[in-house]
């Protein structure tokens, strides 16, 4: 009797930990910590995992002569890291062993196809899936959070584990979008579902977002995302009370930011200036700023030259990367533009296939009102707004993947059209 109690607990700790230990992996959580060997080693086990269990589904699909569209899907995103190293090192000298390496972020693309078919083969019912994985954002949460208010990052500023922002300070290099996509999920499941309990999860996850990233332009895309939702989904009178009830929010903080934090308020507020003066194309003085507009002249000059597959991607082992162009130039700082200037047109379209898609799918799913769907789809709406400024795919590619791969599962969960004939 005490065996059969403990059995299955001890199973779903174990399926638990299997699971984060997938999502901490996709995500590239840890990637950057200071243990090169450890994150070499283990992100290497990983990936044989992903590409065995790809390449065995293609063994699969070429005895069957029915091949499912996921593989396909996947075919341009795993070839695009191999020709950016190619191109590297033609325009650069670049060994391409080097550059193909450095893009192992890119291949974390398998985890939509795994994900798919993992939920299609039974391997573990949906709503063990949305566990799972909740709860293995809401642990990764809890571990970010205990980074940023107990450790110090200036003692990691000699490692790729911590940058420096002029206004920032230093910050963790952790994948913030899956925290994004943990507040959506948790807001709809108030919404949607009415389930209360989801507030303590939000505030958590909005004081992560407010208190330790203040990223503008991903706070002006979360809100942009959250108002299309509410714009198709809420009633006029629901809307004005939610303005009414969000007014009253604002104000609050504000006084209570003003009262405890004047210098942490003070310091925000320059920021958003900042920003709106840029827009409206006058002289800013802000470093960070003037940093983005000399790092897109070199990326908008590379791309000119190179305009159909970009430059290629350097690694940060070989002469510093792109670091060796500009002592401070990361493609990844000016979005689009970087995606352009690294990949190309052609390269940055693939980058947007699963955008395109979801968008597509968007129609067919309209009458589908489980929570992790919704939150999937705007998860990739967000994303799909943040990549405009910063070229996140360049380095957590693995977020946008798992989220395709549960909207493209619920697409084609029972639908023969995914297989095509080979």
């Amino acid at each position: 009797m005490i065996n059969q109690s403990i059995n299955p607990v001890f199973k779903g700790l174990m399926y638990q930990l299997l699971w984060f230990l997938f999502f901490a992996n996709a995500f590239a959580c840890f990637v950057r910590i200071p243990a090169r060997t450890v994150v070499d080693v283990s992100s290497g086990i990983f990936l044989g995992i992903l590409v065995i269990h790809y390449g065995y589904e293609w063994l699969r699909a070429l005895k069957t002569k029915k091949v499912k569209m996921i593989s396909l899907l996947m075919l341009p995103l795993i070839l695009m890291p191999v020709i950016s190293a190619i191109q590297a090192a033609r325009v650069f000298g670049q060994p391409a062993i080097y550059g193909f390496l450095a893009q192992r972020q890119v291949f974390m693309a398998l985890c939509a196809h795994f994900i798919v078919t993992a939920l299609e083969r039974k391997w573990l019912s949906e709503e063990s899936f949305e566990k799972y994985f909740i709860r293995s954002l809401q642990i990764l949460l809890f571990i970010f959070l205990i980074f940023y208010m107990f450790v110090n990052p200036s003692r990691f500023i000699d490692t790729d584990f911590v940058t420096l922002s002029p206004n920032k300070g230093f910050r963790y290099e952790f994948p913030d979008s899956c925290i994004y996509g943990l507040f959506l999920y948790s807001l709809f499941k108030v919404w949607i579902q009415k389930e209360k309990k989801w507030w303590l999860t939000v505030l958590f996850s909005l004081f992560y977002i407010l208190v330790y990233l203040l990223d503008r332009t991903q706070l002006v895309a979360l809100a942009g995302t959250v108002g299309l939702y509410v714009l198709l989904n809420f009633s006029v009178s629901r809307m004005i009370r939610m303005v009414i009830l969000g007014a009253f929010g604002i104000i609050l903080v504000f006084g209570l930011l003003a009262f405890m934090a004047p210098d942490f308020l003070d310091k925000n507020l320059k920021l958003y200036a900042t920003a709106f003066e840029t827009l409206t194309g006058e002289k800013v003085a802000e470093s960070s700023t003037n940093i983005r507009f000399l790092e897109s002249k070199i990326a908008l000059a590379g791309f000119t030259d190179h305009q159909a597959i970009g430059v290629g991607f350097l690694s940060t082992r070989w002469n510093d990367g792109f670091r060796m162009i500009n002592k401070y130039f990361y493609p990844t700082d000016v979005g689009l533009l970087g995606n352009l200037y690294v990949y190309g047109i052609i390269g940055t379209l693939v980058f947007y296939i699963p955008f395109l898609l979801a968008m597509k799918y968007h129609f067919r799913l309209r009458k589908e009102h489980a929570t992790l769907l919704v939150a999937s789809q705007y998860v990739l709406i967000f994303l799909f707004a943040d990549m405009l400024t910063a070229a996140t795919n360049q380095k957590f590619y693995g977020v946008i993947a798992v989220f395709f791969g549960i909207v493209y599962y619920y697409r084609y969960r029972e639908n023969k059209e995914e297989e095509l004939a080979i």
